[in-house]
């Protein structure tokens, strides 16, 4: 049976939209049980994760609205006491169309009576990001917490003003691991010791270590952000009625049909790979039509360029705007260290990518890696974000089977190497 890792110190998520349709929150309950089952019993210093961290969209206020996160009633039943939790009173509270929310709340705040630290950070489904965000994200942040609070949200504790930031940055400081988090970049630069929670009984290890953690919507390009942002402003202000009809046919209608049609897309491009690539074996052995296999290479190297660009198109655009806009910004206003990693959500997508950065008012450049959260809601697969206390960052889709819930991503193995091996197993078999 899986258990998490036992050198696993932060826990990345991202875009779970809690509220919208065709998501994986029952998935999400059974992520978090694991997690507790594996530290039942175990005092706060026999356990080495210490943050979750939330990368924005956790709730989805344009399909739903802040009131119907508040509105809870009671009813009998659910686990009987022992089974499952160790609080447990007999009794469950769901909301009041049943989506399953306040059991992940509930299962939240029992990781955070472990003294695992819960982090979150606000998405475009949440806030309004038109404008100058960096000025305007702590307002913007307040007046939502506020509209919980009104509401009277029963899980302020997990959800407040002292554990929502825009940015985190987890960083090896002295052997010790540190947790910065901040509004602005403007604070990254001016409060970088301030804003701290320290990993105690953990010791880092003897390397450097510097891990930009946020949304995602502050890479946005300019078309983009105001492309997509009047139409998720109007969301976030729209009735409550409104919201239904939006999510009903944004989710279950529209991106659903989407979805469909794209797997169709996927199957024909892998079949049509498949074909290609055993037409190009078969050519391999007749050197009469030599011409043939150029152009059957050619046709099958566009489909794997397709392949892969279907893969990473909604990353690279990101990728991009990291590289020209935004570090070269943070640079520009005193930021100095250097960044090895960035963790981003926002796309639905994930990745995990080696990019070079260069800081053009110190002319130092580094490696750094850039890795994507992927998404809890309109994917196949949910996934999450392992850091560990050698500094590794690993992205795992979440297949829940009855031996492991984690399986890494498999090795991607060129065609060329596979044409070779293919070859050279044939060579010695005759």
């Amino acid at each position: 049976m899986w258990t998490i890792n036992d050198d696993t110190i932060v826990l990345g998520l991202s875009d779970v939209h809690l509220g919208a349709y065709i998501n994986h929150h029952s998935l999400l309950i059974m992520y978090l049980d694991k997690i507790l089952d594996n530290y039942r019993g175990k005092e706060e210093s026999e356990i080495s994760l210490k943050a979750i961290i939330i990368l924005g969209d956790f709730f989805d206020l344009i399909m739903e609205s802040v009131r119907d996160y508040c509105k809870m009633v009671r009813y009998p039943g659910g686990f009987t006491k022992g089974e499952n939790y160790e609080n447990n009173l007999g009794y469950q509270y769901i909301d009041t169309r049943k989506k399953n929310y306040t059991k992940i709340f509930e299962q939240l705040r029992m990781l955070k009576d472990k003294g695992i630290k819960l982090f979150f950070t606000l998405g475009n489904h949440e806030i309004n990001i038109l404008g100058n965000l960096d000025r305007k994200y702590q307002k913007r942040k307040d007046k939502l917490l506020d509209q919980f609070t009104k509401n009277n949200f029963q899980y302020n504790d997990l959800f407040n003003k002292d554990n929502t930031w825009q940015y985190y940055i987890l960083k090896i400081d002295n052997g010790e691991w540190n947790l910065g988090f901040f509004n602005s970049r403007k604070e990254i630069v001016k409060s970088s010791k301030e804003n701290i929670y320290k990993f105690e009984e953990i010791k880092a290890p003897d390397k450097q270590f510097n891990c930009l953690m946020t949304h995602g919507i502050q890479f946005e390009t300019f078309l983009r952000k105001y492309g997509g942002g009047i139409p998720w402003y109007i969301g976030l202000k729209s009735p409550d009625a409104i919201k239904e009809i939006g999510n009903i046919l944004y989710n279950k209608v529209f991106k659903l049909n989407i979805r469909a049609i794209e797997k169709v897309f996927d199957v024909w491009l892998t079949e049509t790979r498949n074909m290609s690539r055993k037409i190009y074996l078969r050519l391999l052995r007749v050197s009469l039509i030599s011409p043939f296999i150029v152009i059957v290479k050619v046709f099958n190297n566009l489909l794997k360029f397709v392949a892969r660009r279907r893969d990473k198109i909604k990353n690279q655009t990101y990728i991009k705007q990291i590289k020209k806009k935004f570090f070269p910004k943070l640079a520009k206003e005193g930021y100095k260290d250097e960044l090895h990693s960035i963790i981003f959500g926002h796309t639905h997508k994930d990745t995990d990518e080696p990019v070079f950065l260069v800081n053009k008012y110190t002319n130092k450049k580094w490696n750094a890696e850039i890795a994507n959260a992927g998404a809890w809601q309109q994917v196949d697969l949910p996934t999450s974000i392992e850091i560990n206390n050698d500094g590794d960052i690993n992205v795992y889709p979440l297949r829940f089977l009855t031996t492991s819930i984690f399986k890494p991503k498999k090795e991607r193995i060129p065609y060329s190497t596979f044409v070779y091996e293919l070859r050279k197993t044939k060579k010695k078999k005759n």
